[in-house]
């Protein structure tokens, strides 16, 4: 293979991937969003008892309210296991105290 072949060949190559970047930079891969979507940022200012939603970095969670809630699903199903098959009884109710100590 001669030297202007391979120089061919590589102005060839460079030439193509310059124009798989430009045109992949007019095909997005999803749609923009105007500033019509953009949801607005909550105030970082808040006290933390006024948060909305949930504080994802606390290292507490005992005081979340999804956290809760899900505990009292859990202790529900183990109740209704307990009332229906006579099973995870014991579980069921040292559940339903530790929640009470917790509240």
């Amino acid at each position: 293979m001669s030297t202007a072949r391979r120089t061919l060949i590589g102005c060839a190559l460079v030439a193509g991937a310059a124009f798989c970047f430009w045109l992949g930079t007019l095909v997005p891969q999803r749609p923009q969003q105007g500033p019509e979507h953009e949801r607005p940022l909550a105030p970082s200012n808040r006290a933390p008892s006024q948060q909305t939603g949930r504080n994802i970095f606390s290292s507490s969670i005992a005081n979340d309210p999804y956290v809760i809630q899900q505990w009292k699903d859990s202790i529900e199903t183990l109740e209704r296991r307990c009332r229906d098959a006579n099973e995870f009884c014991t579980e069921a109710r040292q559940a339903r105290q530790q929640i009470k100590k917790i509240q």
